[in-house]
């Protein structure tokens, strides 16, 4: 039986369309996470792993300072940017779901669009059935 179809047909392509490209800014976000949550570690080891010298000269011991300022710094900005991927990846999925939910009303109304034209034809093919039984009857 050939495809029925519906005024519903492009609507529900687009809402398909549209869950599959915010399906895939979740899953670049997904990625963006993941590396950042592995640089966080690794500044983490860093700076658990570093040492300050025990001695040497006031110049020396500033940098070491400096250093271990720099990577606190960084370990901050790399929480925030985690943070940030983290509340985009929850606007997403409230709009994922939303797409969703806009999908399946589309598929819906395609289902009970094609439904109905299915029963006109049912109401057509017996009225044709009465009209053919009626013939034979009085030919």
């Amino acid at each position: 039986m050939a495809k029925i179809k519906t005024k519903f047909d492009s609507l529900v392509k687009l809402k398909k369309l549209k869950i599959s490209e915010i399906e895939k800014e979740i899953s670049k976000l997904n990625n963006k996470i993941t590396q950042a949550t592995q640089d966080l570690d690794d500044i983490n080891k860093e700076i658990s792993e570093f040492q300050l010298p025990n001695e040497g000269n006031f110049s020396l011991i500033t940098q070491f300072k400096m250093m271990l300022n720099a990577m606190i710094t960084q370990r901050v900005n790399k929480e925030k940017q985690i943070n940030f991927l983290n509340n985009q990846k929850d606007i997403l999925t409230k709009q994922l779901q939303e797409a969703n939910l806009e999908y399946e009303k589309m598929k819906y109304l395609q289902a009970e669009e094609i439904k109905k034209y299915i029963k006109q034809l049912k109401e057509k093919e017996a009225k044709d059935i009465d009209e053919i039984a009626l013939m034979l009857y009085k030919g």
